[in-house]
């Protein structure tokens, strides 16, 4: 009886995660090869719940990843489209990246664009595609 709940419980709790989230993938256009990968959960509010940067021939994550360099959120907003999001190194003692993303939305359209500052690497200008 425990098992089966378990792996209900589990089942459950993998199905609704999978339909709880949305990605956004954005990259510089200038040839840098920056890019901006999140996911972000379907709450009011803005939840990121995965985040991967690449620049600089570096890689950070919140997820431990072979050879990323770990990152956590240290603040973020979601408001009047546009959203912005901090990430800080795991002991909070310093900002390791900044994005900064403005939608347009005409009709059907919509465009993301904006910008990934990593303090001395650079700052890259972003083109979003997702929702």
């Amino acid at each position: 009886m425990i098992r089966t709940t378990a792996l209900a419980l589990l089942a459950l709790l993998s199905a609704t995660s999978a339909f709880a989230t949305v990605g956004l993938y954005c990259e510089a256009p200038d040839g840098s090869g920056a890019v901006f990968d999140v996911g972000l959960g379907t709450v009011p509010g803005l939840a990121v719940v995965s985040a991967t940067i690449h620049a600089d021939g570096k890689h950070w994550s919140l997820t431990e990843v072979d050879g990323a360099i770990p990152i956590i959120v240290a603040q973020g907003a979601d408001v009047d489209m546009r959203t912005v999001i901090d990430f800080a190194d795991p002991e909070y003692s310093r900002i390791v990246a900044s994005v900064r993303l403005i939608t347009a939305v005409e009709g059907d359209e919509s465009v993301t664009v904006g910008t990934l500052t990593i303090p001395e690497i650079g700052a890259f200008p972003l083109v979003c595609e997702g929702p």
